[in-house]
């Protein structure tokens, strides 16, 4: 039975569908609320309240085959409007996070976002309107058109900024390699060239 079928018997009165719907997409879900808050409890929470919001609207919603980037959507939207409410990160705590980053070496953005803690901090180094979008790339394996839908961005808008992003990265790790001092790093070890452009 495909996800559509699901939707269709939820709103028909059948909430035992539910389950293998929140089990599909539950556990993304909360990985995107936790990059995004950087707390386990808030991130439940916020995931909780993404699928309740869901469900509390299904007998509205429209199924299009859009189920996972509608769910990111609402997650995506209470996140925002949690952060709203924290203070910003200050200068000095950029900072220490950025040392932290500049410790470490790379073979490329795939591996970085398998290592959650540094690759938050080093996306930390984008603008906000690039962070996201590379980590939902990267981090949640979500295509160009998702990611336009969720955000709302032309999916041309979306590439380019992801491409933006990773030259960002590229460049930065580059410079982070290179002010080394006494390490001599062994050419079959050295990070691989990031792409320009992801496929």
């Amino acid at each position: 039975m495909d996800e559509s079928e699901w939707i269709r018997r939820i709103q028909r009165g059948k909430p035992e569908y539910l389950t293998p719907l929140i089990e599909r997409y539950y556990a993304g879900i909360q990985k995107y609320c936790y990059w995004r808050v950087r707390n386990g409890e808030e991130s439940k929470d916020l995931t909780q309240e993404t699928f309740y919001r869901f469900c509390r609207h299904i007998e509205n919603y429209k199924n299009t085959g859009k189920c996972r980037s509608y769910l990111y959507m609402i997650a995506r939207n209470l996140c925002n409007d949690h952060l709203r409410k924290r203070p910003p990160l200050s200068w000095e705590e950029a900072g220490e996070a950025i040392g932290r980053v500049a410790s470490q070496q790379y073979s490329s953005i795939e591996e970085q976002v398998e290592r959650e803690q540094l690759v938050h901090e080093l996306l930390q180094l984008l603008p906000e309107e690039q962070r996201e979008m590379v980590f939902m790339r990267f981090c949640l394996d979500l295509a160009f058109r998702d990611i336009a839908r969720i955000t709302g961005v032309n999916m041309c808008m979306v590439q380019y900024r992801v491409k933006r992003g990773l030259g960002v990265l590229r460049r930065y790790l580059e410079r982070s390699e290179s002010s080394e001092e006494g390490i001599e790093i062994c050419p079959r070890h050295r990070p691989k060239e990031l792409p320009l452009a992801p496929r």
